[in-house]
């Protein structure tokens, strides 16, 4: 696959298998099946790996960016490795610091932005550790999402022209147009944003998308021409889809509850409580890392349990034990557009296990229009529509199983791992790397 060729792929995120780590589960189903010393991986927050689809791993850490501003003489980067199990204080350590990366996101004020990103400019992320990393590592092909991360662009740049590998730029966010807010911090920030982005932009040899509608405005902005590319997934031909049978139906939700997609939650266990009140027909439970105040918890339905994020393999084993997965994204503003270019890794995996998914989520972003436009979930548009089509699913059996049978084929046919790993083999193939074209331009 891919001739074999030594990849680095550069992510925000670490690669770890708790469910929320959405970069990391995408590059490593894609990459599921390659040879872990062909893969290495750069990162820039705080956690450990629990990986072993890359051999190799390279930590940034922003804590100590900034510390670099003060001390040149700070070790900024350094390579780490894979843990099959990260001990108590690594995971007290890992807690620590996404509680301080949600609360940034919660509470997002562009100022802080923007010293955020003054503090990565002038900080030592070039190290010779970096350096060295790199050269050992001698990268033919070097992927990264394009991201709204200014500093995080600056590295991937600097990276590919270190390297004089090929470029591959993947665009699975809206982290460039204007059509997500109308604040005068956001219109001012996204500017400096897609300007980041058109450069980085000109030392890419091929780019990515992860919906149709995110190539479709990303290939009119940059000049581009995109190959659609989603998550894939292993459908057995023999699979059997959900046919409820038990006297109380188990809904599940497996993920973030950040960016406004706690209060959508929040509907939901109103209307299940709201539908529950003559006798318990529904459940739901929560599986997330998202960390909620008591004030929020008292808010919820008891209805609905919370339960710490846990690894891939047991959402998958939750899954098969559900009859309804429930897909949300925020309802409210400002948060109402951030995923309008998005499109969940937890979908394919909801259409692989053969359930009804029931989705809540703005008319206008590109996970909704993909469920809705092929008819593969129950889909509700905003707080009112909630209830009563959450009630149909209780009132009739049939549609779970329809829109579970509907689902399946449907990802079937689209989201096969030969037809995904077929795509991605024809635009890596068709680099020229740095064998064959000498430095990078």
């Amino acid at each position: 696959m891919y001739n074999n060729k030594k990849i680095l792929i550069c992510t925000v995120d670490c690669w770890n298998t708790s469910a929320g780590a959405t970069t990391s589960k995408t590059f490593s189903d894609l990459f599921s099946d390659y040879d872990s010393e062909n893969l290495a991986n750069v990162y820039i927050r705080e956690e450990l790996p629990d990986s072993k689809i890359c051999s190799r791993y390279f930590q940034i850490s922003e804590t100590k960016i900034i510390k670099s501003v003060f001390s040149r003489k700070t070790v900024t980067g350094t390579e780490v490795f894979a843990h099959t199990k990260l001990s108590e204080s690594q995971q007290k350590q890992v807690l620590k610091k996404e509680k301080i990366y949600q609360e940034g996101r919660r509470k997002r004020s562009y100022i802080k932005l923007f010293i955020r990103e003054i503090i990565w400019f002038f900080s030592k992320w070039k190290t010779t550790a970096l350096d060295e990393f790199i050269a050992s590592f001698k990268p033919d092909i070097v992927i990264f999402g394009m991201e709204g991360y200014i500093h995080f662009n600056r590295i991937c740049r600097y990276i590919v022209k270190t390297s004089g590998a090929a470029a591959i730029g993947y665009f699975w966010d809206d982290n460039f147009t204007y059509k997500q807010r109308h604040g005068l911090g956001f219109k001012l920030f996204r500017f400096f944003q897609r300007k980041s982005l058109k450069k980085t932009a000109k030392i890419c040899d091929a780019f990515l998308a992860i919906t149709e509608k995110t190539k479709a405005e990303a290939d009119e902005l940059f000049n581009i021409d995109c190959t659609v590319l989603t998550k894939s997934g292993v459908f057995d031909e023999n699979k059997v889809v959900c046919s409820p049978n038990g006297t109380v139906l188990k809904a599940l939700y497996t993920g973030n509850l950040s960016i406004g997609r706690l209060s959508s939650l929040i509907a939901v266990g109103d209307a299940i409580k709201k539908i529950n009140e003559d006798g318990t027909k529904i459940v739901l439970d929560v599986y997330t890392s998202t960390i909620i105040d008591d004030t929020d918890r008292k808010r919820l339905s008891p209805y609905v349990t919370l339960h710490d994020a846990v690894t891939q393999d047991e959402v998958l084993s939750l899954q098969e034990c559900s009859d309804i997965l429930l897909f949300i994204e925020s309802l409210e503003k400002p948060f109402g557009k951030i995923a309008r270019l998005s499109f969940s890794t937890k979908l394919v995996d909801y259409m692989k296990a053969g359930k009804c998914i029931f989705a809540v989520g703005d008319s206008d972003i590109a996970p909704m229009n993909y469920l809705s436009d092929n008819d593969i979930a129950v889909c509700a548009f905003g707080y009112e529509e909630i209830y009563p089509r959450l009630s149909r699913l209780i009132a009739d059996r049939n549609v779970i199983k329809n829109y579970a049978e509907k689902a399946f084929a449907f990802g079937a046919e689209n989201h096969s791992e030969k037809l995904i790993e077929s795509k991605l083999s024809a635009v890596i193939d068709n680099l020229k790397t740095a064998d064959n074209r000498g430095a990078h331009k």
